[in-house]
């Protein structure tokens, strides 16, 4: 069972936490117990962990650097 709990925020903030909450398809307060879930659940990994998927590859001309080409053959999908 849940409780009802009452938050204020600033308008700006809460228009900002409807954008968030439609883009995730969840209600505000489902967005909210979210990220308290989030934040309250024990960290795991390393920093390293949590950086994968941050960086992308850089995307030089098509036939001006063999390696890159070589390597995203290798090592990319799709």
């Amino acid at each position: 069972m849940k409780t009802r709990v009452t938050v204020t925020m600033d308008p700006e903030i809460h228009r900002l936490a409807k954008q968030a909450a439609r883009k995730r398809r969840t209600t505000v307060s489902g967005l909210i117990e979210a990220l308290l879930q989030a934040e309250a659940a024990p960290k795991k990994g390393s920093i390293v962990s949590g950086m994968v998927g941050m960086a992308g590859l850089r995307v030089p001309a098509p036939g001006s650097d063999p390696l890159h080409e070589a390597l995203q053959a290798k090592y990319v999908r799709g």
